[in-house]
């Protein structure tokens, strides 16, 4: 059985145990009664010393592991990645787990979302893009990154400048809301509007009600976008 099976897997199993306790329910929607938001950690300055690694963002994660945002000096094709480390006492860091690369985007921040067991995993929202958001990675954290899919989202900024008004594609994962039902994990964004890249029915680049969109994961599924209740297929990770 792969790596990435046994991570999904043990997912099904967190995300069963965050439950009530009550029999699943075979809706054809899941419904959304609450969500939580993000987890903030402490954003820190460089923390290590590394001659191969420009680092961008450094977090504290507070079990006594870091997080860093960081590519190579010398640029590589895989780009930047998330690297979770621990100190050693020369201030070198013992790298523990690190995620697939950013390829050609120039971002990775991640945002955090916990679930409560077992303690210390989240699941991560990745902002992707250079200069604007091309949207979200998702990712599931514990020992290891795991890939679960792409959400095309962004928040539309309106920008001002003089006369003219323009939209400018921002990191939509602060708004992000994560509730647990049953063994379904689902995402919704606690803002007026989203950036949606594609609806997977043939549209592209639409500004729409958040509430009309919503994503949902689970271990056999996978990632899914449901706009205005209606279930769309997402490409899953390879």
């Amino acid at each position: 059985m792969s790596e990435a099976r046994v991570a999904l897997i043990v997912l099904h199993i967190i995300l069963f145990a965050a439950c009530t306790g009550a029999p699943e329910q075979k809706a054809a929607e899941p419904i959304i009664e609450h969500g939580s938001g993000p987890v903030v950690f402490a954003a820190l300055n460089d923390n290590i010393r590394h001659d191969t690694l420009l680092i961008q963002t450094t977090f504290d994660m507070g079990d006594s592991t870091y997080l860093m945002v960081a590519g190579h000096v010398e640029p590589k094709f895989e780009g930047i990645r998330l690297y979770r480390y621990e100190l050693l006492p020369d201030s070198n860091a013992r790298i523990l787990a690190y995620s697939n690369g950013a390829y050609d985007s120039w971002t990775m921040l991640p945002t955090f979302f916990s679930i409560p067991n077992p303690p210390g995993t989240h699941l991560i929202l990745a902002n992707f893009g250079e200069r604007e958001s091309w949207g979200q990675k998702l990712m599931f954290m514990d020992s290891a990154f795991t890939d679960l899919g792409f959400l095309d989202v962004a928040f539309p900024e309106h920008i001002t400048e003089g006369d003219s008004t323009y939209v400018k594609r921002t990191n939509a994962a602060p708004f992000g809301r994560l509730a647990l039902h049953n063994d379904t994990a689902v995402f919704t964004f606690a803002c007026d509007s989203l950036f949606l890249y594609d609806d997977m029915a043939g549209h592209n680049d639409l500004i729409v009600p958040a509430q009309s969109i919503r994503y949902t994961y689970h271990p056999e599924s996978g990632l899914e976008l449901w706009q205005n209740g209606q279930r769309r297929a997402v490409k899953q990770p390879s």
